[in-house]
């Protein structure tokens, strides 16, 4: 718990709403809870509306705000970003370009693929090399700096890439270069691979660095308008959530946007892992459906599962491209574009489809009555009857049922021949398809059974699918915690400031020397220092985990092996570590095959969080239990009480079907299945036979 009396702001900026949530830590309570309409234009806009209306409402000072952003995942996926230009070492320009000549999709024999985010007139070679062991080949003469900050300046661009060849080894090079650009070209935004990237394997390596530089000055400019804007209304302290799950200041995050990339997205798996821990549910699969997206993690044994590489950007309308590698760790997910706001559509064959292109916050579904003509899944489940005009309990939003049902007629229903209702299943039932599958991918082909799981479901539109992706993957439980609507604002007041970094150190076990590993986690230290050093996070004690990553030589792919506190690590233990780590993943030793050293990993992490889980009230002045027609594919209506989640009594079990309305979500428990409500207000949904 932070020392701050003060009361912490935690904002999540979506595609669609922005969600604003105020703790006040002294007591542990949540004590204001807003939902807004984003404004994509400029996200800060519709963050800071949320912080205004929270002051003009007479609430206690604001010290601290923690922020997830898709800043910089906007500006990557849009491409409207920096001008950016890679410097590489000479005969090495076309890294980015090559990639690794592997196609997204096998048997395309026309394969679209993400642009280089430097094209080639703004890569620019520099003569110099260091060998894999560190060793300067050509040294960079003072001439080439020179010659080099010319042609930068030539080309006008707004940010630079450095990428010298196995700068990871020694970045001597690369540090005189990013010296120089910084002192000749001030503003210029400057990324160094072996500052963001300190990893081999050249092609990822690069693209980490020309990320960072891409989408740098677009952040930078973010953080430093959106700090300014709280400064001048008093709060002093400016937290962002990273893509590992952890809290950085706003002065780290502006130096490595690249981990800001899944910022929004990792805040509610971290809220999901922090209630699975109090709760004492188990494993769990976070189930996050916003209007946007829909996005899926797996927490196992109280902690989200972190990936060390993932694909920015990889799909575009539904078409892999590739996108672009980040060697950074991430919570690992699985996103698709499926959220109340996906526009359904039909194609040249008159069949239905869902996503995974979006209404967005403007203009949003057509029920929202600000100019949308396409229909959603919001307006699918709205012509229905799911979604009252008062029950979705958004600020600045009201619901039109007939301009759902019109919008489903004109552009679905309609050519089709059906009638409204079996179109607005055909929606859904269409979504809640790709949604399965998208869990089945997080969990049955990673070797996971989803029934050993229970499915955390929240976003606005999450609970309205997840009694049927549940009933359909084989899931036992559904868990809705309380706001659902806006859980992932809870997250980015649980993160612990985190720091992961690394240092490649190809090594046989066989030749590995206890005084060369000792220096590089003395100098990975040093640099946990430095970061630690521009962090918010006070007085707090600050943890250091190790690790390293080996493989038997010659093999493309590592283990992650943690070492314990105190641990030397020399070859024998290297050897002994790996090959009980590989026998317990892959049941099978290779005993002629050489063990090899791989990276060095060093965690950072406040020892304690920025929160403790909130207190959440379930109490409010939604509307009053009723009962309402929902249709059938039929058109058929039936009678279905309504209930708010506020008079769901603790202990209470009721039956489905049933419509539960909560702040900014809708609760649906279909036919044959059983809800109980928790002593803490968390809901759980269960097939009658399975029920608690």
């Amino acid at each position: 718990m932070s020392d701050d009396p003060d009361i912490a702001l935690g904002i999540d900026v979506g595609g669609t709403f922005t969600d604003v949530l105020a703790l006040d830590p002294g007591s542990g309570r949540l004590i204001s809870a807003l939902k807004l309409p984003s404004t994509p234009e400029n996200p800060a806009i519709g963050a800071m509306t949320g912080v205004d209306r929270y002051l003009d409402r007479g609430g206690a000072r604001a010290g601290a705000v923690f922020h997830g952003t898709t800043v910089g995942t906007n500006a990557l996926i849009t491409k409207n970003a920096a001008s950016t230009a890679l410097l590489a070492t000479v005969g090495f320009r076309d890294v980015l370009a090559l990639r690794r000549h592997a196609r997204p999709r096998l048997y395309d024999l026309a394969p679209v693929i993400s642009p280089p985010l430097a094209p080639r007139e703004q890569r620019i070679e520099v003569i110099e090399r260091m060998a894999p062991d560190g060793t300067a080949v050509t040294p960079l003469a003072e001439a080439e700096i020179e010659r080099i900050i010319a042609c930068v300046r030539a080309a006008g661009v707004e940010a630079v890439a450095v990428s010298l060849l196995h700068a990871y080894a020694n970045d001597a090079h690369e540090r005189a270069l990013g010296e120089a650009l910084e002192s000749a070209l001030p503003g210029l935004f400057v990324t160094l691979s072996s500052d963001v990237c300190r990893e081999f394997r050249e092609y990822e390596r690069t693209s980490t660095a020309a990320v960072n530089a891409f989408i740098g000055p677009v952040v930078r400019r973010y953080i430093d308008d959106l700090g300014a804007d709280l400064r001048a209304r008093d709060v002093d302290r400016l937290s962002i959530v990273k893509s590992n799950g952890g809290l950085t200041s706003a002065a780290n995050a502006r130096r490595y946007p690249v981990h800001l990339i899944e910022s929004g997205p990792a805040a509610g798996i971290i809220a999901a892992a922090a209630l699975g821990r109090v709760e004492e549910l188990g494993d769990l699969i976070a189930f996050d459906m916003g209007g946007t997206t829909a996005k899926v993690g797996v927490v196992i044994g109280g902690q989200p599962r972190l990936s060390t590489e993932f694909h920015a950007d990889r799909f575009v309308d539904g078409v892999d491209v590739g996108g672009y590698p980040i060697q950074s760790p991430v919570i690992d997910l699985i996103e698709i574009g499926a959220g109340g706001g996906s526009l359904a559509r039909l194609d040249a064959q008159g069949v239905i489809k869902v996503g995974p292109e979006s209404a967005g916050a403007d203009p949003g579904p057509a029920c929202y009555g600000r100019g949308g003509e396409r229909p959603t899944v919001t307006d699918a489940h709205v012509a229905l009857g799911h979604i009252a005009a008062d029950g979705f309990g958004g600020e600045d939003l009201s619901i039109d049922p007939t301009l759902a049902a019109a919008a489903i007629e004109r552009q679905i229903a309609g050519p089709l021949g059906w009638p409204v209702a079996r179109a607005a299943w055909g929606i859904l039932r269409l979504a809640t398809a790709n949604m399965a599958e998208m869990v089945r991918l997080a969990t049955l082909r990673r070797g996971l059974d989803p029934r050993d799981f229970s499915l955390v479901a929240f976003g606005g539109a999450g609970p309205l699918h997840a009694g049927e992706i549940a009933r359909e993957v084989g899931i036992p439980r559904v868990v809705v915690p309380p706001v659902p609507g806006l859980f992932s604002a809870i997250g980015t007041l649980m993160g612990r400031v985190r720091h992961d970094l690394v240092q490649t150190m190809l090594r046989r076990a066989s030749e590995l020397r206890i005084s060369e590993v000792t220096e590089a986690f003395a100098q990975l230290d040093a640099r946990a220092e430095r970061l630690i050093r521009d962090e918010d996070a006070g007085s707090a004690d600050w943890r250091l985990d190790r690790a390293v990553d080996a493989r038997f030589e010659g093999q493309l792919f590592e283990l992650t092996l943690p070492l314990p506190a105190g641990e030397v690590l020399d070859g024998g233990t290297l050897d002994r570590m790996f090959r009980a780590a590989y026998r317990e993943t892959y049941g099978y030793d290779l005993p002629d095959h050489t063990v090899q050293l791989v990276n060095l990993r060093l965690v950072a992490e406040s020892a304690t969080a920025s929160a403790d889980w909130p207190k959440i009230s379930t109490d409010g002045n939604g509307p009053a239990a009723r009962r309402r027609d929902i249709l059938d594919d039929t058109g058929l209506g039936r009678d279905v009480p309504v209930r708010p989640r506020a008079g769901v009594e603790p202990g209470t079990t009721l039956t489905g079907p049933l419509i539960i309305e909560d702040l900014g979500a809708t609760i649906l428990v279909l036919a044959g299945q059983t809800v109980q409500a928790a002593p803490s207000g968390v809901l759980i949904i269960a097939e009658e036979e399975h029920a608690p």
